[in-house]
């Protein structure tokens, strides 16, 4: 391998032309970050020529693996054909097939490139569907960065207002006012609060967006009496319920959050393990809501030259005919939990307060006696401890989100192997966090 340039020669360069040296505020890293040269499988190789078992997986997008072969060969298949952005072809049609044969709680569904696309589209449709402007989601959530999403995603709760009713926070500089201000912000796991508030606002609300799992701090699964009171509420308040599975979609053997809660929402995104790292997104549900048109003739548009890009309709037709089936679910899951069971025995051996959770291939770990239930929780987990954690894991040879509000993914390249060689790197990890007593 060519190690003749470095990581930090390549942020040099980058700190002259890119604002942080990357395009992702999310990459950025103390005292610069990685820059990569090779992926294959569940492993990661830096310009400075080091190996990292990968706990990062593109965001969870990566879910069969770096360079997985079906993959890869549908897409040097498509790209031959010359067929791409702007034009629509067989795969436009065959991937939504196999997609609602996926999702069995939607009835239509519509492409689209990223995450933070399907959801303004979805927003879109249900404010032309109930002729309202609004929209709420739980304090916390992430659902990308446009002016009415980005709202109370990671906020300082010092600053957030009283917990049973959140004040509705920019999460970014530069958010226009009157998007933030047009967001509800609502208490995640807290019917009596939550259901106050949506009363009071019922008017003006045309959508909830919520996550069935809080992914983006970690692993926060709603209960399924929450979900099912947002179900109940929405419906009763001609509010539409648009289920956000941009991470928790397609990693569950029923094939989904809502499948496996027994919740149909009127929308839901998808995206991430969608494509196993190619960009590709969608908006799924009932045909009324994804028709979005009202007697008045209201309808919202649903245009980009790059939505059902058939390259990426390629990538994403080899990841559902390979996910036929639940195996890989199913062995996502088993990987999963057993890597909980390693943290768990090692943190209660030490006597240390530390708690593993996740399920379908994601995972987090929050140093605090207790699983999180809500944001807050979450902020109160130990920022120190978790620092420890992963530095003492990234020197073992493991990709981790190097601060404590994030999340990690396994892949199905996650064999055996792989899994001995975290379990190892984490009990390291503990018995450096054990020492800080």
């Amino acid at each position: 391998m060519d190690t003749s340039i470095s990581s930090a020669q390549l942020y040099e360069r980058a700190v002259k032309l890119i604002p942080h040296g990357t395009h992702s505020d999310s990459r950025t890293r103390k005292p610069y970050p990685r820059y990569f040269v090779r992926a294959e499988g569940a492993w990661v190789v830096d310009a400075d020529g080091n190996r990292f078992l990968d706990c990062i997986m593109g965001n969870g997008a990566v879910m069969l693996g770096h360079a997985f072969p079906s993959v890869i060969h549908a897409v040097q298949r498509q790209v031959e054909t010359g067929l791409g952005a702007g034009l629509e072809g067989e795969l436009s049609v065959t991937v939504a097939e196999q997609f609602l044969a996926h999702v069995h709680t939607a009835e239509h569904v519509r492409f689209t490139n990223t995450g933070t696309e399907a959801s303004m589209h979805a927003i879109a449709m249900a404010r032309a569907y109930t002729g309202k402007n609004d929209i709420a989601k739980p304090e916390g959530s992430y659902h990308g960065w446009s002016d009415f999403l980005f709202v109370s995603a990671f906020p300082d709760p010092r600053s957030a207002g009283p917990a049973e009713s959140p004040v509705s926070l920019p999460g970014s500089g530069g958010m226009h006012p009157a998007g933030v201000a047009s967001t509800l912000v609502l208490p995640f796991n807290d019917i009596p609060n939550t259901e106050a508030l949506l009363r009071r606002n019922a008017t003006r609300l045309a959508a909830v967006i919520v996550e069935p799992v809080m992914i983006d701090i970690g692993w926060v699964p709603a209960t399924p009496e929450y979900l099912r009171s947002l179900r109940e509420l929405t419906r009763e308040l001609n509010i539409m319920l648009i289920f956000d599975e941009l991470l928790t979609g397609l990693r569950f053997e029923e094939g989904s959050a809502q499948q496996r809660y027994g919740i149909t929402p009127d929308l839901s995104t998808f995206g991430k393990a969608l494509g196993n790292g190619f960009i590709i997104a969608a908006v799924a549900g009932s045909a009324g809501p994804m028709a979005s048109m009202q007697p008045n003739g209201n309808r919202s548009s649903y245009v980009g030259t790059f939505n059902s890009h058939q390259t990426s309709l390629a990538a994403s037709s080899a990841v559902l005919e390979a996910l036929a089936g639940g195996d890989v679910a199913r062995q996502l899951a088993k990987r999963t939990a057993w890597l909980i069971s390693e943290f768990d025995h090692c943190a209660r051996k030490l006597g240390r307060a530390a708690v593993m959770v996740g399920d379908g291939g994601h995972f987090h770990w929050y140093f605090r006696e207790h699983a999180p239930t809500n944001y807050r929780e979450v902020w109160t987990s130990d920022a120190k401890a978790y620092e420890v954690f992963a530095q003492a894991l990234a020197k073992s040879g493991v990709l981790c989100a190097p601060t404590y509000i994030q999340h990690h993914a396994l892949s199905i390249a996650h064999g055996d192997k792989e899994l001995t060689f975290l379990a190892e790197a984490m009990h390291k990890g503990l018995n450096q966090v054990a020492a800080l007593s």
